[in-house]
C-alpha cells in the first residue's frame, strides 16, 4: 500500500495500516512527517510517482481539490508511476466534480479510483473508528473493504464516483450550520442569566439535543479548548466553499450554508483561523462580553 500525504489525520490512519501489518510506501512533502512514519516501519519514497511505481493501492490524504489534482495528475505525481490495474483511493474531502474527471481520466490508464472522505476527527483516527463514505465501483469496494475497516468502523457505500465525497460535504454543511446556530443559542442563553452547565444539561435532554452539542459543545466549548493542528476554521470554511460550489453546480439554494460560511469568515478574521473549528463561538462570546464555559459537575462560569 501506498500512502501520501500525512497529516494530523492521516498519520495516525497509515499507522494503523502499519500496526496491521501492512507494508506501507509514504511520501509527504514534510520530512518530519515522513520519518516519524518510517520510525513505526513504513519505507520512505521521494515523490508520488515513486509511491505509485512501488504499490498496488495508493491512498491519498491531502487538504483539497488542487492539492489532490497535483499529487495524482501533476509532475511526479501518481498518474507518472502508476501500474495497470492499481487501485487510487483518495481520502481526502473535495469537490465531486474533480474527484470524477481525476477517475475518468485513471480509468483511461487501467486503473481504478474510489473516493473515501472521512468522519469524526483525529480522535477517531487514533482508535480507527472513522466514518468512511465510498464512492467508487461497489466490486472495487469490495476488493478494498479490509483496508478500509482498519482506519474506520462506520464504513458507508454511497454510490458511483464522486458519492461518498457528496456525503461528507453534506455531513460537514449540517456539521458547520449546527454548530453557529448552538453558538448563537448558547451565547444567548447565558447572556440572558442562565449559568452554561445549566443551559448545556437541560438542552441536553430537550428536543434541541445532537451530536454538536453532546460532542463539540460539552467537549470543546465549554473547555475552552480551541487547539491548533486539530480540523481548524480553516478547512471548515474549505468544506463549506465545496457544498456551496456543488449547490450551485447542482442548482440548490443553500441559505444557512452561506450565513454559516460567513461565521466562519468572522472567526477567521478574528484571528481564529487556525484553531478547532468550534472556535467560530469566540467572536459572538467577545462581542458580547460573555464566555459558554463550565465543569459540568460543577458550576458555569459565565
Amino acid at each position: 500500500i501506498g500512502f501520501i500525504g500525512l497529516g494530523a489525520m492521516a498519520s495516525p490512519m497509515s499507522g494503523n495500516l502499519i500496526k496491521k501489518g501492512y507494508k506501507l510506501t509514504v511520501y509527504d512533502i514534510v520530512k518530519e512527517r515522513v520519518e516519524a512514519s518510517v520510525e513505526l516501519g513504513a519505507e520512505a519514497a521521494r515523490s508520488s510517482k515513486e509511491v505509485a511505481e512501488r504499490s498496488d493501492v495508493i491512498i491519498t490524504m491531502v487538504p483539497s481539490s488542487p492539492h489532490v489534482r497535483e499529487v495524482i495528475l501533476g509532475k511526479g505525481g501518481v498518474i507518472e508511476g502508476i501500474k495497470k490495474g492499481s487501485i487510487v483511493i483518495d481520502m481526502s474531502t473535495i469537490d465531486p466534480l474533480t474527484t470524477r474527471e481525476i477517475a475518468r481520466i485513471l480509468s483511461g490508464k487501467g486503473v481504478e479510483m474510489l473516493d473515501a472522505p472521512v468522519a469524526k476527527g483525529v480522535p477517531a483516527a487514533i482508535a480507527g473508528t472513522l466514518a468512511i463514505f465510498v464512492g467508487g465501483e461497489q466490486e472495487v469496494y469490495e476488493r478494498c473493504k479490509d483496508i478500509l475497516s482498519v482506519m474506520g468502523a462506520d464504513i458507508h457505500y454511497a454510490g458511483d464516483s464522486g458519492a461518498g465525497e457528496v456525503v461528507k460535504i453534506v455531513n460537514n454543511l449540517m456539521l458547520a450550520t449546527t454548530m453557529c446556530s448552538l453558538a448563537e443559542a448558547l451565547v444567548l442563553g447565558v447572556k440572558a442569566g442562565v449559568e452554561p452547565n445549566v443551559l448545556v444539561n437541560a438542552l441536553s435532554q430537550g428536543s434541541g439535543n445532537s451530536f454538536v452539542l453532546e460532542n463539540h459543545v460539552k467537549n470543546f466549548v465549554l473547555k475552552g479548548k480551541f487547539e491548533k493542528g486539530v480540523f481548524p476554521v480553516d478547512y471548515m470554511i474549505k468544506d463549506l466553499g465545496l457544498a456551496l460550489v456543488t449547490g450551485a453546480e447542482y442548482h440548490v439554494p443553500l441559505y444557512f450554508g452561506s450565513l454559516a460560511c460567513q461565521a466562519y469568515e468572522l472567526a477567521r478574521a478574528a484571528g481564529y483561523n487556525e484553531r478547532y473549528h468550534p472556535a467560530v463561538i469566540r467572536p459572538l462570546e467577545e462581542l458580547t462580553g460573555v464566555k459558554v464555559r463550565a465543569d459540568l459537575e460543577g458550576h458555569g462560569k459565565p
